[in-house]
């Protein structure tokens, strides 16, 4: 997604993760939304810090844009 400001909804950034190995069953469950963030100096920051806190956990973070509906 682009980040270009978008008209009518305000960009938000995600922190998911990602477990390892994946659930074969339910894959559904290796992956959660662990924080939204409106900042994305502040995204880049907490996503950092987990991926140093988590890294023996068999875990990885990743950050996405995406838009606030309210």
């Amino acid at each position: 997604m682009a980040e270009t400001a978008h008209s009518r909804f305000q960009h938000v950034y995600t922190i998911v993760r990602f477990d390892f190995p994946v659930d074969q069953d339910y894959p559904e469950n290796s992956v959660a939304i662990v924080k939204v963030l409106s900042s994305k100096m502040l995204a880049k920051k907490e996503l950092s810090r987990l991926c140093k806190l988590n890294a023996a956990k068999g875990c990885r973070y990743e950050m996405r844009i995406t838009r606030l509906v309210p």
